[in-house]
């Protein structure tokens, strides 16, 4: 037993590593974009998509698969190379990310297979994916809902509108998944406007909460096999996570959340990553 967990985390951290690669290709075509955001979520979607989401790329519009929506829309990146290394998409579209006439934009379109929702007007993905729950509940179905957000976006108001229905309601199939790597693209979150207690905040709302180092792939698996954490309740996963991780330069720094990817940075970016490994 120990040894399959030690494969699948192996092979998890492998996945994070490709989507780190794969979201500078996408990036470096386009010639900027919104790296910090990508780069902090790749561990998140790496557990999410090649261990936890009953999905099948063959056939996108499955009625009973669980549904995934990137509430933190600038991070596309990250996702476009998901649904590329899973199957959704050919690989090949990483190389026209931004590009005229691409599928494949700084924002989820809905239009893409694997993408449930065109998303980047900053809070209302949660709102969103409180509706798919609710309408899996009204159809007898049981998929499951997982929303990322971004620290940032916690600051528009309709977040918590979203998340005092979802507890009303007693949504345990809905989980909020909290990308917190504490930037956003004028700052540190904090000096913005301060979303602390973050984890008592959400108590206060009615969910069942866990903190975990989002680039733990073992806190990461743990965490989501342990879902819901509330038979009657939603459930939010706070990632404690680095904006720009795997990029020395691009660590912590706001700056990264959106800048240019031009050769040198695109090189720079995958000689540390070959490093690491």
């Amino acid at each position: 037993m120990a040894s399959n967990r030690e494969a699948l985390l192996s092979r998890l951290n492998d996945k994070a590593r490709h989507i780190r690669r794969s979201s500078w290709r996408a990036l470096h075509a386009a010639g900027s974009g919104h790296v910090g955001g990508a780069l902090s979520a790749a561990e998140l979607l790496a557990g999410l998509y090649f261990h936890h989401l009953r999905l099948r790329p063959n056939e996108p519009d499955w009625p009973d698969r669980d549904r995934f929506v990137l509430s933190k829309g600038h991070g596309n990146a990250a996702l476009a190379a998901v649904l590329a290394e899973i199957g959704f998409i050919d690989e090949a579209l990483l190389d026209r990310f931004y590009g005229f006439e691409s599928p494949l934009g700084m924002h989820p379109d809905i239009k893409v297979p694997g993408v449930e929702m065109s998303t980047g007007g900053l809070g209302h993905g949660l709102s969103i994916g409180l509706g798919m729950a609710l309408g899996a509940r009204l159809q007898g179905k049981n998929f499951r809902t997982v929303v990322m957000l971004g620290d940032g976006e916690l600051q528009e108001g309709s977040n918590w509108e979203a998340a005092m229905a979802a507890a009303h309601h007693d949504v345990s199939s809905l989980t909020a998944i909290l990308d917190y790597n504490k930037l956003q693209q004028s700052g540190h979150v904090d000096a913005m406007l301060s979303l602390e207690p973050m984890a008592e905040r959400w108590r206060t709302f009615g969910w069942t909460v866990k903190e975990i180092d989002g680039h733990d792939i073992a806190a990461v698996i743990d965490a989501l096999d342990t879902l819901p954490y509330s038979p009657d309740a939603p459930s939010v996963l706070i990632a404690h996570t680095v904006k720009g991780k795997g990029a020395s330069f691009a660590e912590n720094s706001h700056l990264w959340h959106n800048n240019v990817v031009d050769d040198e940075v695109y090189a720079k970016a995958l000689a540390e990553l070959e490093e690491a490994e």
